[in-house]
């Protein structure tokens, strides 16, 4: 092997390993980014939860209220009646 071949081949090498050391690069901040979305992810569905907990607790509020309004009418209704 000539001293030019040798030569060529260590410029091939050296940009081989600078394009691995780019790639490692690259994969480390694709690695970080994907751990930071899915971060931002689990930090949504545990806000979700909580919001569809409030949700389920207000829904079973107005459902006891309106039940609650029902019984008054029909009381009062009872109350009319006995009026009479």
């Amino acid at each position: 092997m000539s001293q030019r071949d040798s030569l060529a081949t260590g410029e091939r090498l050296n940009a081989q390993e600078e394009g691995v050391r780019l790639l490692w690069a690259a994969s480390r901040k694709y690695n970080f980014d994907l751990h930071v979305l899915e971060s931002k992810a689990q930090d949504a569905e545990d806000r979700l939860k909580t919001v569809a907990s409030q949700a389920q607790k207000m829904a079973d509020i107005v459902t006891e209220q309106w039940i609650q309004i029902q019984q008054l009418e029909q009381a009062l209704h009872r109350y009319h009646i006995c009026l009479s």
